[in-house]
Protein backbone atom coordinates (compact mmCIF):
# COMPACT_ATOMS: atom_id res chain seq x y z
CA UNK A 1 0.00 0.00 0.00
CA UNK A 2 1.35 3.42 -0.97
CA UNK A 3 -1.09 5.34 1.24
CA UNK A 4 -2.63 4.70 4.64
CA UNK A 5 -5.55 6.63 6.10
CA UNK A 6 -5.48 7.13 9.87
CA UNK A 7 -8.91 7.97 11.30
CA UNK A 8 -9.13 8.79 15.04
CA UNK A 9 -12.62 8.26 16.44
CA UNK A 10 -14.55 8.61 19.67
CA UNK A 11 -18.31 8.27 19.90
CA UNK A 12 -18.48 9.22 16.22
CA UNK A 13 -21.16 6.87 14.93
CA UNK A 14 -23.65 9.00 16.84
CA UNK A 15 -22.86 11.79 14.36
CA UNK A 16 -24.88 11.79 11.09
CA UNK A 17 -21.86 12.32 8.82
CA UNK A 18 -19.75 9.43 10.10
CA UNK A 19 -21.13 6.64 7.90
CA UNK A 20 -20.62 8.87 4.84
CA UNK A 21 -17.02 9.39 5.93
CA UNK A 22 -16.46 5.64 6.28
CA UNK A 23 -18.15 4.90 2.94
CA UNK A 24 -16.00 7.53 1.20
CA UNK A 25 -12.88 5.58 2.21
CA UNK A 26 -14.00 2.18 0.91
CA UNK A 27 -11.25 0.33 -0.95
CA UNK A 28 -8.42 2.24 0.77
CA UNK A 29 -5.99 1.13 3.46
CA UNK A 30 -7.71 2.59 6.54
CA UNK A 31 -6.73 2.34 10.20
CA UNK A 32 -9.48 3.44 12.59
CA UNK A 33 -8.07 4.21 16.03
CA UNK A 34 -11.09 4.19 18.30
CA UNK A 35 -11.56 4.92 21.95
CA UNK A 36 -14.57 2.62 22.37
CA UNK A 37 -17.90 4.17 23.28
CA UNK A 38 -20.23 1.26 22.44
CA UNK A 39 -21.37 2.89 19.21
CA UNK A 40 -20.65 -0.08 16.92
CA UNK A 41 -17.55 1.31 15.25
CA UNK A 42 -15.70 -2.02 15.32
CA UNK A 43 -18.55 -3.71 13.46
CA UNK A 44 -18.70 -0.97 10.84
CA UNK A 45 -14.94 -1.29 10.26
CA UNK A 46 -15.21 -5.05 9.75
CA UNK A 47 -17.91 -4.51 7.11
CA UNK A 48 -15.52 -2.29 5.15
CA UNK A 49 -12.34 -4.33 5.72
CA UNK A 50 -10.72 -1.49 7.69
CA UNK A 51 -8.13 -2.12 10.38
CA UNK A 52 -9.73 -1.44 13.76
CA UNK A 53 -7.49 -0.51 16.70
CA UNK A 54 -9.16 -0.41 20.09
CA UNK A 55 -7.42 2.36 21.99
CA UNK A 56 -7.31 3.42 25.61
CA UNK A 57 -6.21 6.91 24.58
CA UNK A 58 -7.97 9.80 26.28
CA UNK A 59 -7.30 12.34 23.55
CA UNK A 60 -7.02 12.58 19.79
CA UNK A 61 -3.27 13.25 19.77
CA UNK A 62 -2.63 9.84 21.30
CA UNK A 63 -4.98 8.13 18.83
CA UNK A 64 -3.15 9.71 15.90
CA UNK A 65 0.26 8.72 17.30
CA UNK A 66 -0.95 5.14 17.74
CA UNK A 67 -2.13 5.11 14.14
CA UNK A 68 1.28 6.20 12.90
CA UNK A 69 2.96 3.30 14.67
CA UNK A 70 0.55 0.82 13.06
CA UNK A 71 0.71 2.27 9.52
CA UNK A 72 2.61 0.54 6.73
CA UNK A 73 2.16 2.91 3.81
CA UNK A 74 4.88 5.49 3.08
CA UNK A 75 2.21 8.19 2.69
CA UNK A 76 -0.07 8.88 5.65
CA UNK A 77 -3.32 10.86 5.65
CA UNK A 78 -4.63 11.96 9.04
CA UNK A 79 -8.34 12.04 8.38
CA UNK A 80 -10.65 14.24 10.43
CA UNK A 81 -13.64 12.16 11.64
CA UNK A 82 -16.13 14.77 10.41
CA UNK A 83 -14.56 15.64 7.05
CA UNK A 84 -14.92 14.11 3.60
CA UNK A 85 -12.14 14.31 1.01
CA UNK A 86 -13.09 14.99 -2.59
CA UNK A 87 -12.63 12.29 -5.26
CA UNK A 88 -9.12 12.26 -6.67
CA UNK A 89 -7.34 13.22 -3.45
CA UNK A 90 -5.30 10.01 -3.47
CA UNK A 91 -4.07 10.54 -7.04
CA UNK A 92 -3.15 14.17 -6.32
CA UNK A 93 -1.22 13.21 -3.20
CA UNK A 94 0.64 10.35 -4.84
CA UNK A 95 1.61 12.64 -7.74
CA UNK A 96 3.99 14.55 -5.43
CA UNK A 97 7.52 13.87 -6.61
CA UNK A 98 9.24 13.92 -3.21
CA UNK A 99 8.48 13.24 0.46
CA UNK A 100 6.29 16.12 1.64
CA UNK A 101 3.77 17.10 4.26
CA UNK A 102 0.78 19.40 4.21
CA UNK A 103 -2.99 19.52 3.97
CA UNK A 104 -5.94 19.54 1.63
CA UNK A 105 -8.02 22.64 0.90
CA UNK A 106 -10.66 23.29 3.55
CA UNK A 107 -14.32 24.10 3.08
CA UNK A 108 -17.43 23.69 5.21
CA UNK A 109 -20.52 21.65 4.40
CA UNK A 110 -22.67 24.80 4.70
CA UNK A 111 -22.38 28.18 3.03
CA UNK A 112 -22.40 31.29 5.20
CA UNK A 113 -20.24 34.43 4.96
CA UNK A 114 -18.56 33.68 8.30
CA UNK A 115 -17.93 30.03 7.44
CA UNK A 116 -16.63 30.96 3.98
CA UNK A 117 -14.28 33.52 5.53
CA UNK A 118 -13.11 30.98 8.12
CA UNK A 119 -12.16 28.55 5.34
CA UNK A 120 -10.43 31.33 3.37
CA UNK A 121 -8.43 32.30 6.45
CA UNK A 122 -7.60 28.66 7.23
CA UNK A 123 -6.36 28.03 3.69
CA UNK A 124 -4.68 31.29 2.69
CA UNK A 125 -3.58 33.04 5.87
CA UNK A 126 -3.11 30.61 8.75
CA UNK A 127 -2.23 27.83 6.32
CA UNK A 128 -0.26 29.17 3.38
CA UNK A 129 1.38 32.04 5.28
CA UNK A 130 1.78 30.72 8.83
CA UNK A 131 2.16 27.06 7.79
CA UNK A 132 -0.40 25.86 10.35
CA UNK A 133 -3.23 23.62 9.16
CA UNK A 134 -5.82 22.03 11.41
CA UNK A 135 -6.93 18.40 11.28
CA UNK A 136 -10.17 19.31 9.50
CA UNK A 137 -8.01 19.97 6.43
CA UNK A 138 -7.02 16.29 6.63
CA UNK A 139 -3.27 16.53 7.14
CA UNK A 140 -0.78 14.28 5.36
CA UNK A 141 2.89 13.42 5.47
CA UNK A 142 5.44 10.99 4.11
CA UNK A 143 6.86 8.60 6.68
CA UNK A 144 10.42 9.72 5.84
CA UNK A 145 9.72 13.12 7.39
CA UNK A 146 8.77 11.56 10.73
CA UNK A 147 12.16 9.99 11.38
CA UNK A 148 13.35 10.97 14.84
CA UNK A 149 9.97 12.41 15.90
CA UNK A 150 8.61 10.14 18.63
CA UNK A 151 5.13 11.62 19.07
CA UNK A 152 4.42 13.79 16.00
CA UNK A 153 1.10 15.04 17.44
CA UNK A 154 2.40 15.55 20.96
CA UNK A 155 0.33 14.45 23.95
CA UNK A 156 -1.85 17.50 24.71
CA UNK A 157 -5.65 17.38 24.75
CA UNK A 158 -6.00 20.19 22.19
CA UNK A 159 -4.07 21.80 19.31
CA UNK A 160 -2.41 18.48 18.45
CA UNK A 161 -2.60 19.53 14.79
CA UNK A 162 -0.74 22.78 15.52
CA UNK A 163 1.96 20.83 17.35
CA UNK A 164 2.26 18.49 14.36
CA UNK A 165 2.67 21.40 11.93
CA UNK A 166 5.20 23.18 14.14
CA UNK A 167 7.31 20.03 14.31
CA UNK A 168 7.11 19.28 10.59
CA UNK A 169 7.95 22.91 9.70
CA UNK A 170 11.44 22.21 11.01
CA UNK A 171 11.82 19.42 8.44
CA UNK A 172 10.22 20.76 5.24
CA UNK A 173 7.81 23.36 3.85
CA UNK A 174 4.18 22.22 3.68
CA UNK A 175 2.09 21.82 0.53
CA UNK A 176 -1.62 22.60 0.29
CA UNK A 177 -3.29 20.38 -2.29
CA UNK A 178 -6.33 21.47 -4.30
CA UNK A 179 -8.49 18.46 -3.43
CA UNK A 180 -10.98 19.60 -0.80
CA UNK A 181 -11.74 18.50 2.72
CA UNK A 182 -15.42 19.24 3.34
CA UNK A 183 -15.92 19.59 7.09
CA UNK A 184 -19.04 19.44 9.22
CA UNK A 185 -20.02 22.81 10.72
CA UNK A 186 -21.58 21.08 13.73
CA UNK A 187 -19.65 23.16 16.29
CA UNK A 188 -20.88 26.39 14.72
CA UNK A 189 -24.41 25.03 14.44
CA UNK A 190 -24.69 23.86 18.03
CA UNK A 191 -22.78 26.69 19.71
CA UNK A 192 -23.85 29.48 17.38
CA UNK A 193 -21.76 30.90 14.54
CA UNK A 194 -20.35 33.94 16.28
CA UNK A 195 -19.97 32.35 19.69
CA UNK A 196 -17.92 29.52 18.16
CA UNK A 197 -15.82 31.95 16.13
CA UNK A 198 -15.01 33.98 19.25
CA UNK A 199 -14.22 30.83 21.21
CA UNK A 200 -11.80 29.71 18.51
CA UNK A 201 -9.90 33.01 18.75
CA UNK A 202 -9.86 32.85 22.55
CA UNK A 203 -8.37 29.36 22.45
CA UNK A 204 -5.70 30.37 19.92
CA UNK A 205 -4.61 33.10 22.33
CA UNK A 206 -4.68 30.54 25.12
CA UNK A 207 -2.34 28.30 23.14
CA UNK A 208 0.10 31.16 22.58
CA UNK A 209 0.23 32.10 26.26
CA UNK A 210 0.51 28.44 27.31
CA UNK A 211 -2.86 28.22 29.02
CA UNK A 212 -3.60 24.84 30.64
CA UNK A 213 -4.41 22.48 27.75
CA UNK A 214 -6.90 20.33 29.65
CA UNK A 215 -8.87 23.40 30.70
CA UNK A 216 -8.84 24.71 27.14
CA UNK A 217 -10.13 21.43 25.76
CA UNK A 218 -12.80 21.21 28.45
CA UNK A 219 -14.06 24.62 27.30
CA UNK A 220 -13.91 23.52 23.64
CA UNK A 221 -15.74 20.25 24.17
CA UNK A 222 -18.33 21.39 26.73
CA UNK A 223 -21.79 20.26 25.68
CA UNK A 224 -20.53 18.63 22.46
CA UNK A 225 -18.19 15.78 23.48
CA UNK A 226 -16.94 15.35 19.92
CA UNK A 227 -13.35 14.32 20.67
CA UNK A 228 -13.48 13.68 24.40
CA UNK A 229 -16.26 13.42 26.95
CA UNK A 230 -16.76 16.15 29.53
CA UNK A 231 -19.69 16.84 31.80
CA UNK A 232 -21.75 19.87 30.83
Amino acid sequence: MLLTIILPTFNDLKRPLTLKVLDSLMGLDVIVVDTPSDDGMESECKKRNFTYLKSTALNRASRLNEGIKAAKGPWLVFHHPRSILSPGFKEELLSLDKPSWGAFTHRFDKHHPLLNFTSFWSNRIRGDLSKIYYLDHCLFTHQDLLNGIDTPFGTDDIFEDTIFCERLQKVAKPVRLQSTSMTSSIRFKQNGLYKQALMNQFLKIGYKIKMDRKLMNKIYEKGLNLNQRYKS
